[in-house]
């Protein structure tokens, strides 16, 4: 009974729909509502219920769900519901990583076009909240994770869906890779020949090559062009990263498919690339918090896998003192040992995955830190010129923390009363 539980009971409430609130730890926002726990007999509750709705945190771990599967109960996500209301065109969004960060920037993109568009899903409000206001929107933009794909049937619908990337994330929640590939796939199930679809060279080859690509075929948009630092449009301009206020090579990648979303709709013009040259980063995103006297200190703490941190320290030069650490989801850090090797100078490691990431980084200088706020004090310890303090953890937040956000909020409190 999340921010999504209660914007499902709020629309079932208006729509005359039966419904039994159901919540696994009992934490009740709105006590005003009557929601059952773990205290009830959820079997007993499976007899009077058609299917269940799931919040985005719940996966096929949860023994309830297990339970339900058993009962052959139908369960589909809040994605999934909200669409069976919706009329207007769906543009849905999903990644490993850059997600939040090219959502953002398409909906900027889509604004300047004279679209009015809502903004959701993973981002924002859930899209159950858009069914009552379509009415005044052009376009439904969404930002979809594995978790909200999980549950997808027949009704979720993207006019347009991305798939920027894939790699190894979220094998807490996930049975295993192969589950976790499989739900981000489930953008592009319900499309037809009338809908686009556009994805990476990354997921083409681990993911539709292997399908052949048979249920459809990815846009190539032949009018953008990317080279080693920039984007060429053709008959306009070029997008160079350092004209950006974007932060490493990598936001090529978000910048591109921002635009190629732009050009289903309106051919892109010199007011879109004005758009993308001013376009920060979205907070906790390699988000600069201070630059003075040559150093400089990086919040990233939307960095919820090891990829993340390698990106962040791709788009940084050397002298980075690295604060890692978090919920510990069995992930493999392999692919970070060359750059925390070539360009970090102090690692700070905190939470609950710290001695795990202790032994497998053999930096001499390794700190383990007590807290987020300990990890913090460390790192502006000797903090000289030409140096990063780069808060980018690799993993999720749900060790210490409500959110990414909460986590990178209380950073910057730190930061602020340390520095």
């Amino acid at each position: 009974m999340g921010v999504t539980g209660i914007e499902l009971v709020e629309f079932c409430k208006k729509n005359k729909i039966p419904y039994i609130p159901f919540d696994d730890t009992k934490k009740l926002i709105n006590k005003s509502e009557k929601v059952l726990g773990p205290k009830d007999d959820f079997k007993n509750l499976l007899k009077y219920c058609n299917e269940i709705v799931v919040s985005p945190g719940i996966g096929l771990r949860n023994k309830n769900i297990q339970l339900a599967i058993k009962c052959r109960k139908k369960i589909v996500s809040e994605i999934e519901f909200a669409s069976r209301y919706i009329t207007k065109p769906i543009v849905a969004i999903t990644g490993t990583n850059g997600k939040t960060t090219t959502t953002l920037l398409t909906f900027q993109l889509l604004k300047s076009g004279g679209y009015k568009v809502f903004l959701g899903g993973n981002i924002g409000r859930p899209l159950i909240t858009s069914v009552a206001l379509q009415g005044q929107y052009d376009l439904i933009l969404v930002e979809v994770s594995s978790f909200q794909l999980q549950f997808i049937q027949s009704s979720f619908k993207a006019f347009v869906s991305a798939f920027l990337n894939i790699s190894e994330n979220h094998l807490d929640h996930h049975w295993d890779m192969d589950e976790y590939r499989k739900s981000k796939m489930n953008i592009f199930k319900n499309q037809d020949e009338d809908c686009f679809a556009l994805c990476s060279r990354n997921v083409y080859k681990k993911i539709l090559n292997r399908k052949k690509a048979s249920f459809l075929n990815p846009v190539a948009n032949s009018s953008l062009r990317v080279s080693r630092n920039k984007i060429r449009i053709k008959n306009k301009d070029h997008v160079d990263i350092d004209d950006t206020k974007l932060i490493g090579s990598h936001n090529l990648s978000n910048i591109s498919f921002g635009l190629s979303i732009f050009s289903i709709f309106k051919s892109i013009s010199s007011d879109q690339l004005k758009i993308v040259k001013n376009f920060s980063s979205p907070s906790h995103r390699l988000e600069i918090l201070k630059k003075y006297r040559g150093r400089m200190i990086v919040n990233d703490s939307k960095s919820t896998s090891p990829q993340a941190t390698e990106a962040a320290l791709r788009s940084l030069k050397k002298n980075i003192v690295l604060i890692m650490g978090g919920k510990d989801k069995g992930l493999d850090y392999k692919l970070l040992k060359e750059q925390v090797d070539k360009k970090v100078i102090k690692l700070i490691l905190f939470g609950e995955n710290k001695f795990e990431l202790a032994k497998f980084f053999n930096k001499s200088k390794k700190i383990i830190a007590v807290d987020l706020e300990d990890a913090v004090e460390e790192g502006l310890k000797k903090f000289y010129k030409g140096q990063t303090l780069l808060f980018s953890p690799g993993t999720s937040s749900f060790d210490q923390f409500n959110s990414y956000s909460d986590r990178g909020e209380q950073f910057k409190e730190y930061v602020k009363k340390l520095s």
